[in-house]
């Protein structure tokens, strides 16, 4: 019978970070260690691969990040609308995308999760949580993202046809002033759809994990079932990370594409007056 096969396990599932310690008034989490543990490798790791790489390529490790590099490039070319562009940010959008892929792909090795326990005011605590696993984590990635879309607007055509985005070039209108402020409001529900969907994704993997890796036989744990959860969080890590960077390069193409139509409608408007005085000069 099912009930003589498998056997009661302690299941830890949790969907917030957890206190490991405390520096003053200050509560470290065990999603904090873990990004930061997870953000000094990746660093790590990239400048390696960049002293490594030269101009004729090279086989190995450094390899893969050429791929990224040119795959982050070929995703950036089609919202931001030029290669350009697509060049000039691919450093900002490209750690965005590695650093979602690399982090939760570190959530698959054993020690992460229930896998290494400190003790906390009494209670059993996993060391390392995903740090896409926290809201509070995935809430400051977008909200950094909607800032630096912003900031890079601004700083890609001037805050005045930045703000032509929102307000359109006739902001007195009324209608236009009440889209205006419909359009900066949508920028908080973009952080509100960013950090929901990636905090439920990896959540959700999390306790698929925890659940499937909790299934044990009368001869003890039982690894093979939680392959294909394995796999599939490899395919979620990878969709995540392409979701969140296509997002933000969208939002900024947005953006940068308004006020270009704008600078086209007056190229359109100033050619007839310019062909004009042309033949009258002639």
């Amino acid at each position: 019978m099912l009930s003589n096969i498998l056997a009661a396990t302690d299941l830890h599932v949790s969907l917030k970070a957890e206190p490991v310690f405390d520096i003053g008034p200050f509560t470290v989490t065990n999603s904090m260690i873990y990004g930061l543990i997870t953000g000094i490798l990746l660093v790590t790791l990239l400048v390696w691969a960049a002293r490594k790489i030269k101009i004729n390529g090279q086989k190995g490790f450094s390899q893969i990040p050429e791929v990224l590099v040119e795959f982050v490039l070929n995703l950036l070319e089609g919202p931001l609308g030029s290669r350009k562009l697509a060049v000039k940010y691919a450093p900002i959008f490209a750690f965005y995308f590695v650093f979602i892929i690399f982090t939760n792909m570190l959530e698959l090795v054993p020690w992460v999760g229930p896998g290494v326990y400190v003790v906390y005011e009494g209670i059993k605590t996993p060391l390392f949580r995903p740090f896409t696993a926290d809201l509070n984590g995935t809430i400051a990635m977008s909200v950094i993202a909607i800032i630096m879309v912003q900031y890079l607007s601004v700083k890609e055509q001037g805050g005045k046809k930045h703000l032509q985005h929102y307000f359109s070039d006739k902001p007195h209108n009324p209608i236009n002033f009440f889209i205006g402020i419909l359009e900066v409001f949508g920028e908080f529900t973009r952080i509100l759809s960013l950090s929901l969907r990636l905090f439920l994704n990896t959540a959700v993997g999390e306790i698929l994990i925890s659940v499937f890796t909790s299934l044990v036989l009368s001869s003890g744990r039982t690894p093979v079932a939680v392959i294909p959860i394995f796999l599939f969080e490899t395919l979620v890590a990878g969709i995540q990370a392409y979701v969140f960077t296509i997002l933000c390069a969208t939002y900024l193409g947005l953006a940068i594409s308004h006020a270009h139509e704008h600078d086209e409608d007056h190229q359109t408007d100033d050619a007839p007056k310019q062909v004009e005085e042309g033949v009258g000069g002639g």
